[in-house]
């Protein structure tokens, strides 16, 4: 098994997800809505996946890869046996995953190696959110930079700013007070 893979290490390659709250999932990447079997045929294709819930930023992916297992065992004409069904309900308290930590399916360093792929999730999703969010005061002066050149392009003069808040001159408005029947 690719070991990048199997401890969870997600590099400058992982595909971001997002899940809204109306439950759609928007690849980041590719700049539209996918479903469960979008994600299903990106994993097949050996991509890495990283889901997050928009609201939380909270990394859902093991949870969205569950459900996509969930459904493809809807699915599925064949199930799992009932004595192993049972076996997890008893013996994993109904988690597969703690059924599957019980038989050692897992490393014996696993724990150690998740709590490190979150922490490299961690600083990939802060590195995208720095990335993605321009500052209070970048958006301000943008925002000075557009008014300054609109009044200068209507009037073809340069605009005489107080202290970048305001307008030294202001355009005549249309009096309301005028008939129009003149």
């Amino acid at each position: 098994m690719n070991q990048e893979i199997m401890t969870n290490k997600p590099s400058s390659r992982v595909k971001i997800i997002k899940r809204y709250q109306n439950r759609k999932l928007y690849d980041t990447q590719q700049s539209c809505y996918v479903t469960l079997d979008d994600i299903a045929k990106m994993i097949r294709a050996n991509e890495e996946v990283m889901v997050i819930d928009n609201k939380t930023k909270n990394d859902i992916t093991a949870a969205t890869l569950t459900q996509i297992i969930f459904e493809a065992e809807k699915k599925a004409s064949q199930y799992a046996p009932l004595f192993t069904l049972r076996e997890i309900i008893q013996n994993g308290n109904g988690s597969i995953s703690n059924y599957l930590a019980k038989l050692g399916a897992f490393p014996a360093d696993y724990a150690e190696k998740q709590a490190q792929a979150a922490a490299s999730r961690e600083s990939l999703l802060e590195s995208q959110k720095e990335v993605s969010k321009p500052s209070f005061d970048d958006m301000k002066q943008t925002l000075e930079e557009r008014v300054a050149n609109a009044v200068t392009n209507a009037n073809n003069e340069p605009v005489e700013t107080t202290s970048g808040y305001g307008i030294d001159h202001t355009p005549d408005l249309p009096n309301s007070n005028k008939s129009l029947n003149n």
